[in-house]
């Protein structure tokens, strides 16, 4: 991918996607393959939001069957379906099981009632047939959980995903397919003609320039900065999104092969244990937030949930804040409904349009990017109603692969630099390498990799060190939140 200001403030378009998450990235790629002439901006980076920052799931979500939310279930095993078949390179199969104990806010008869619905939702799809376990036998699948009050349990599967390099991989097949794309640029204002949005005032946030992007249609596909976006069209617009918080903690790894899913003692919500990279993955939770979307970080009350609980099923360990490698943070931009618990609301995507034509996406889950962005893209088309372009044809084909895992660093961030857009050393090691997560946190090869972006981008001694300081706070920040406020409404 090249980042082409050029192209983007010199040619008018048929469609403008504002967001380089997930959502944004797969809407880009649908209407390229479609034959839309297609561009896409990103204030910050690609997957640097809620996208990047998952519970690295791809899933039907088994715990919606509790609210009747058939719809939405169906929908996800179909695209989990279509996503182990498309992206098997990112998407793989997971087992999970779900140990059931006395007092648990869920009976067994409960839980294994809800594992043979989702077996028989998936259908064809069900990657395989779940077991429901008696204490002994399940004992024996997991021996380091908790054998005390133990009732029995099942299990099932669902699957895991590398979330970064899924959006990026979508990102790089709409490039690929001609859309021009490019991060650091933030939308500052629209352009509106006879009332209706024709374009935005663009900003690039490298070179402080300001442009004009053209468009016949703009999409609001921002996630958690949705709400900006919309009162930027419409300043009196309510709110369309309801953001809440979720946090994981990277732990070294506990005695477990399976993911495990618990059901916590004080709140009733489910969250997860799962095996990640030779670590485990401890999340989420799902509170309500007040602060900045740009601000996102674990307190230290949200990593004692998550570690209180997880003592209970490993008695055997001793957690404490000692096993964190790192956390990490970010806001799911959920559907604005009042007066239901985070938990509860659901995780359904709506498409919204204004008066003045601007098409927002609000809430939906990472498992149904797909069928969101062909919604959105079938909604565009039938705005442009005067042009004749191809079919959707992203449930047959998956996102291009062409990210180089080379064991030469130098090699891994040329490539980074030059094909993936990285611009800083946050980019570099917490999204194009990954490296922020390992055990390293990836502070063992921070001068090396500063020193060659440095010769790569022209930075001076002084942005260097800049570039590690800014690198070495983010770092902070995600090992070290007892000082990080909890923004958490009340």
């Amino acid at each position: 991918m090249k980042r082409d200001i050029g192209r983007i403030s010199s040619e008018k378009f048929d469609l403008l996607i504002i967001g380089g998450g997930i959502n944004g990235c797969a809407i880009a790629r649908d209407a390229s393959l479609r034959g839309m002439k297609t561009a896409l901006i990103e204030k910050n980076d690609f997957a640097c939001g809620a996208s990047g920052k998952t519970t690295k799931l791809i899933h039907g979500g088994i715990r919606y069957l509790e609210q009747f939310n058939f719809k939405l279930v169906y929908e996800a095993l179909h695209e989990r379906q279509i996503l182990l078949r498309t992206a098997s390179h990112l998407v793989h199969p997971l087992e999970f099981i779900i140990p059931v104990y006395k007092n648990d806010p869920r009976s067994l008869l409960k839980i294994k009632t809800g594992v043979a619905i989702y077996d028989w939702m998936a259908g064809k799809g069900n990657i395989r047939r779940s077991r429901w376990f008696k204490k002994n036998e399940l004992i024996s699948l997991e021996h380091n959980i908790d054998a005390r009050n133990l009732k029995g349990g099942v299990k099932y599967c669902d699957a895991q995903m590398d979330d970064v390099r899924l959006c990026f991989d979508n990102a790089i097949s709409a490039y690929e397919a001609g859309c021009c794309l490019a991060n650091k640029i933030e939308a500052a204002g629209f352009i509106k003609e006879i009332g209706k949005i024709a374009g935005v005032e663009a900003l690039d946030k490298l070179t402080g320039e300001k442009f004009s992007i053209r468009a016949s249609i703009v999409v609001n596909a921002t996630g958690a900065w949705s709400n900006a976006i919309v009162k930027m069209d419409e300043p009196k617009a309510p709110p369309i999104t309801r953001p809440t918080k979720g946090i994981h903690i990277v732990y070294r790894k506990l005695p477990h092969e399976r993911a495990i899913i618990l059901s916590h003692r004080f709140d009733k919500r489910i969250f997860f244990v799962i095996p990640w990279r030779n670590l485990s993955l401890l999340g989420t939770t799902d509170t309500d937030f007040s602060g900045s979307a740009d601000e996102v970080y674990a307190c230290a009350d949200e990593v004692e949930y998550l570690l209180e609980e997880t003592r209970r099923i490993f008695p055997g360990e001793k957690i404490d804040r000692k096993g964190i490698i790192t956390t990490y943070a970010s806001l799911r931009p959920l559907v604005n409904v009042e007066g239901r618990l985070t938990w509860q609301v659901s995780r359904e995507h709506l498409i919204k349009e204004s008066r003045a034509g601007l098409i927002s996406v609000v809430g939906g889950k990472y498992t149904t990017y797909r069928r969101l962005a062909e919604q959105v893209v079938d909604l565009a088309l039938r705005k442009l109603a005067d042009r004749n372009f191809k079919k959707c044809i992203s449930g047959l084909i998956g996102p291009s692969s062409r990210f180089e895992n080379s064991a030469s660093l130098r090699r891994s961030v040329e490539y980074a630099v030059k094909e993936e857009m990285a611009n800083t050393l946050i980019d570099l090691l917490v999204r194009r390498l990954q490296l922020s997560n390992t055990p390293s946190l990836g502070l063992d090869c921070l001068q090396e990799c500063a020193n060659i972006m440095a010769g790569l981008l022209g930075w001076s001694d002084a942005q260097k060190d800049s570039e590690m300081r800014e690198y070495r706070e983010e770092i902070r920040r995600n090992t070290d939140f007892s000082n990080n406020p909890c923004r958490h409404l009340k």
